[in-house]
């Protein structure tokens, strides 16, 4: 089966996230290879279906006072990287 780009970016996200650490949208973006706003899109798609969570830090919790978000690895987004991990994805 043949994926298109952004299934190929969603695996690569879901891949980098199973070492169960936090990311922020920029990090990810610099890991998987692609712009901020791909990833964040393709990041609102993966929360939507449960293999991934986004918790927003307020600037009033920031330390450089600007809102961002940390992601992170569901239990699901753990089974749907053992399940994919056949796919090969381009780097």
């Amino acid at each position: 089966m043949e994926l298109n780009i952004n299934d190929e970016i969603k695996i690569k996200i879901l891949k980098q996230l199973s070492d169960e650490k936090v990311y922020s949208f920029y990090l990810l973006a610099k890991k998987v290879g692609a712009n901020n706003t791909t990833v964040k899109k393709n990041c609102a798609f993966l929360h939507t279906i449960g293999l991934i969570r986004i918790d927003e830090v307020s600037s009033k919790e920031s330390a450089s006072g600007t809102p961002s978000y940390r992601v992170t690895i569901t239990e699901s987004g753990l089974k749907a990287v053992q399940e994919t991990a056949h796919f090969v994805v381009q780097k």
